[in-house]
């Protein structure tokens, strides 16, 4: 999922150009941000901006939304919270191990035809 360009971002970039980027919408963008998890700078004129950082950051978020974790929890790890980065290292050890269990099980079902 992470499809972050290889180059730097020439300049800063719009709410509109960030979401075409980045393939998620504008709403989800404004929901970012007044979760928290996602602070752009804004311009003179007010207008936000995006540069490479929030990029990474957003894809992140991404991948974690995706994986079932939510704005908190993501929050606090963007924020350094020890005790939040503990819990979500072993929340993912947990899920990597429900994962592969599954993918035995699935690998097993696939050999035997059913």
């Amino acid at each position: 999922m992470d499809d972050t360009p290889s180059t730097p971002l020439p300049r800063m970039l719009l709410r509109h150009e960030l979401a075409a980027l980045s393939g998620v919408n504008a709403e989800t963008l404004r929901f970012y941000e007044k979760s928290g998890v996602l602070t752009p700078t804004r311009c003179a004129k007010g207008y936000r901006l995006y540069g490479e950082d929030d990029l990474k950051r957003l894809k992140l978020i991404q991948r974690a939304v995706g994986l079932g974790f939510g704005l908190d929890d993501i929050k606090g790890w963007l924020a350094g919270d020890v005790e939040n980065l503990r819990a979500g290292l072993e929340a993912i050890e947990k899920k990597a191990l429900d994962l592969e269990k599954l993918r035995k099980n699935l690998k097993k079902r696939w050999k035997a035809g059913a």
